[in-house]
């Protein structure tokens, strides 16, 4: 059997952002302030799955990608384009965490996380914020695997390439964006990225690089055989930018 057919992509999979409660209505104008602070790695890695535990592996590779500058280029255009204007909060001096986890649901209801009033106030006031883009590198999912028993989910740590394979088959190419996203609505409060359609677009943020050459040597790849993973990557965070700020504008 194909590696291919035993890759099974569930959208109905439960994760944690199950149970979130609806949108409240939003209501962003053109020309309204809208926030992003971006954080990711610069530097790729590969992440391979093979038939055993033994036969895994996780290598770091030391090229420079550039890509929290181009990922903070795709998210400010797409508010630029939206119609809003951007305000990059890492240039004003807020770190990463003051601006994680303001907005959480509990029990059926958007609720600022204890401890985050004063952000939220901050950012409302000070910055004039409607609504703010966090993109941070951390674990993602990268596919839910069913073959005839329970599924078992596959996750990367790090954004770069990943692999499976099984049996000596030849591996499964996947360009993985592991970045976790909140896109914060500051009043009335929500996280639009915990909600359809960005929830099932953040469920599996891994892309299938058909086509993809075989490098000459598995465990060492060359920069330039990276560079279709890299543009991947890029088009996912720009499809994802674009989603969510059309998200933030409809009437």
């Amino acid at each position: 059997m194909r590696i291919v057919a035993i890759i099974v992509i569930v959208a109905a999979f439960i994760s944690g952002c199950a149970g979130a409660p609806p949108l409240p209505k939003i209501e962003l104008s053109h020309g309204d302030r809208v926030g992003l602070f971006v954080k990711v790695g610069d530097s790729p890695s590969h992440t391979h799955v093979g038939t055993t535990v033994f036969n895994n592996f996780i290598k770091k590779y030391p090229y420079n990608w550039n890509l929290d500058a181009d990922v903070t280029r795709a998210v400010e255009q797409a508010i630029a384009d939206a119609g809003f204007t951007a305000v990059d909060l890492r240039k004003e001096g807020l770190n990463c965490a003051e601006v994680s986890g303001l907005i959480n649901p509990v029990e059926g209801r958007w609720q600022i996380t204890p401890g985050k009033e004063g952000m939220i106030r901050r950012l409302r006031e000070q910055f004039g914020i409607k609504a703010l883009l966090v993109v941070t590198e951390g674990s993602v999912t990268t596919a839910l695997e069913c073959a005839g028993g329970p599924c078992v989910a596959r996750y990367a740590n790090n954004s770069g390439l990943y692999t499976r394979s099984v049996f000596g088959l030849p591996p499964v190419y996947l360009a993985v964006a592991a970045y976790q996203w909140s896109v914060f609505v500051l009043d009335p409060v929500a996280d639009v990225a915990m909600v359809d359609p960005l929830k099932t677009m953040l469920q599996y943020p891994s892309i299938r690089l058909f086509g993809f050459k075989a490098p000459v040597d598995f465990k060492n790849l060359t920069e330039g055989e990276f560079i279709p993973v890299r543009e991947a990557i890029l088009k996912f965070v720009e499809k994802v930018s674009k989603e969510a700020v059309r998200d933030l504008n409809r009437k």
